[in-house]
């Protein structure tokens, strides 16, 4: 999937390839337009896109007038239709927005009003017995809910996959380890030329800074300092399946000041998942988990189902949102530099509206920016892409078929998730290049066991489909290496063979 080419010469460059860069890119991809995606991670999704809730909310949240408001229900109907096009995980599971006391069920009634307001579809004030109907292990204390049946929870890993592989697959080319140091611009610096990256220069008419955590570093760079990016850390707990029956919806505390709160939800691939906290820190990639923030989230989740077990987790996990200093996604094309268009500050809902930011984005560099990139329709555009067949779910004769026709289809790689041979291969074929990418592409390593069984099997494939040593696999890139020698390899000459 990534790009090898030598001359570095676009019509538009997207900095970021996390779940709204990727959006942006398969939207273009419509056109016949030279894209470029630069991402400095070594493989895909990265940042806030690999490490979140994974929800696709309903769009009751957002005060209505602002531009989360605008483009969350619209990104929540994008997902439901696009999910078997392209082929990713989502669970239509719902959503419980929960309150205790009357205070809180007025402030449910608010969101119910603005969620109305805002489009949202499939909203229901319900009392706390008939969510118990339905979360029969949801807490006593709990005297009302919102309900949402539009929201969803999504495999965020597979969905940002599932946009940048069809948008290669439709002519962009994505270039992955490449860091952007600066900008490019005409000699009066009244319009963008392009980008420096640590891999050369990539020239454009346009750029798209959707570079997350660091993107008001790079609108720095075109010389915007209207916002600040404060990046928030949340913490989460993930627990094995055999409790992931507990909830089956996505169930929320009601919203504070410091964001939405605690969640418990059901993962798209059956895990129960909780979190996160939300602490501010200077940090942009700081993702460590601590004592105190572990304590908090655990202690949240039990405030809405008391009977989580903490010895059933399997691991913990931080991401790292990009709260802008106003408060609200910033999606603005600069009048000077012309051509730098910045999609910053894109936070809880971000994932949700990520879709329809896209269109907005693609619409808007053709109107204001269309005498500097032609937008012609693509005749070859293929909207459709298929995933990696999930060997887990799929039936015996359907395995049967698979095994038949490439006997690595019948070989466990991963036992907890039931991820075969002939899985890791294909995710290496079509763009993994670390142990993390494999994982984000098929799912070894995300069970009972965290890669304590299959993560030597995968260092092994990943040598032999990349040509390597398994002393040059990495954990994630970079100095993430995993081994540092043979362990039979003779200590002294004349010694063991």
């Amino acid at each position: 999937m990534q790009a090898n080419a030598q001359k570095y010469d676009y019509d538009i460059v997207i900095i970021g390839c996390g779940i709204v860069g990727a959006t942006i890119a398969r939207e273009l991809s419509r056109y016949k337009i030279r894209t470029a995606v630069l991402d400095k991670a070594s493989d895909l999704p990265s940042g806030a896109s690999r490490a979140n809730s994974s929800m696709i909310h309903g769009g009751f949240d957002d005060e209505p007038g602002s531009v989360k408001a605008k483009f969350c229900p619209r990104g929540n109907r994008l997902y439901h239709a696009l999910k078997d096009e392209l082929d990713f995980k989502l669970s239509e599971c719902g959503s419980f927005v929960c309150a205790v006391g009357e205070a809180e069920e007025h402030h449910l009634e608010r969101l119910f009003t603005q969620g109305k307001t805002n489009g949202a579809q499939g909203l229901e004030i319900v009392s706390g017995e008939k969510l118990r109907e339905r979360e029969p292990h949801t807490s006593p204390d709990i005297t009302a809910a919102l309900w949402c049946s539009s929201a969803a929870i999504v495999n965020n890993f597979e969905a940002t996959l599932a946009f940048i592989e069809n948008a290669c697959r439709n002519g962009v080319e994505l270039f992955l380890e490449t860091e952007v140091k600066g900008l490019l611009f005409d000699e009066s610096r009244s319009s963008i030329r392009g980008v420096v990256t640590n891999r050369g220069d990539f020239k454009a008419s346009v750029v798209i800074n959707a570079a997350g955590v660091y993107s008001d570093v790079i609108s720095e760079m075109a010389g915007d300092d209207s916002f600040i990016i404060r990046p928030t850390r949340g913490e989460y707990f993930i627990f094995d399946k055999n409790i992931g029956s507990l909830v089956t919806s996505f169930l929320f505390s009601c919203p504070s000041e410091r964001g939405k709160g605690i969640t418990v939800a059901r993962t798209a691939d059956g895990n129960l998942l909780i979190g996160p906290t939300s602490e501010r820190q200077e940090d942009r990639d700081d993702t460590r988990t601590t004592a105190s923030g572990l304590d908090e989230t655990f202690e949240g989740a039990k405030r809405l189902v008391p009977g989580i077990p903490k010895g059933m987790a399997i691991t913990t996990f931080s991401g790292l949102r990009a709260n802008s200093s106003q408060d609200d996604f910033y999606i603005k094309a600069l009048d000077k530099p012309r051509g730098f268009v910045n999609v910053a500050g894109i936070k809880s809902p971000g994932l949700t509206s990520a879709p329809a930011i896209a269109e907005y984005v693609a619409e808007m560099i053709k109107e204001s920016l269309g005498d500097m990139v032609k937008f012609e329709e693509n005749p070859g555009f293929v909207p459709e892409r298929k995933h990696i067949p999930r060997f887990a779910d799929l039936t015996m004769e359907e395995r049967a078929k698979l095994t038949a026709a490439n006997p690595a289809w019948g070989q466990i790689v991963c036992r907890c998730e039931t991820v075969t041979e002939a899985q890791v291969v294909e995710a290496i074929r079509r763009g993994a290049r670390t142990v993390a990418g494999v994982k984000f592409w098929v799912r070894p390593g995300t069970g009972r066991c965290q890669g304590g069984f299959c993560a030597p099997r995968v260092v092994e494939i990943l040598a032999k489909e990349l040509g390597v040593s398994p002393l040059e696999i990495t954990r994630g890139g970079g100095d993430s290496y995993l081994l540092s020698g043979e362990t039979k390899t003779p200590l002294l000459s004349g010694g063991p063979k």
